[in-house]
């Protein structure tokens, strides 16, 4: 399922409580701070939203595009 979670406040509190762990430290720095144009990738394997808990979403990339080339 691909959902992108509303607004930039909303990313910053929705998707670090989704991940609840991640591949690197990755998640540490965007819980420190959720960069403008972020764009993080949760990797959840559910069949129903219902079954999207917290800390159920491992956080695999974030990528931030603002300043890259065309």
């Amino acid at each position: 399922m691909t959902a992108r979670p509303g607004s930039g406040p909303l990313r910053r509190l929705v998707v670090p409580a989704l991940a609840g762990d991640a591949l690197d430290d990755t998640l540490d720095r965007l819980r420190a701070k959720y960069p403008t144009s972020a764009i993080a990738v949760l990797d959840w394997h559910g069949t129903t939203w219902r079954a999207l808990a917290p800390g159920a979403a491992p956080l695999t990339a974030m990528t931030v595009p603002r300043g890259v080339p065309r």
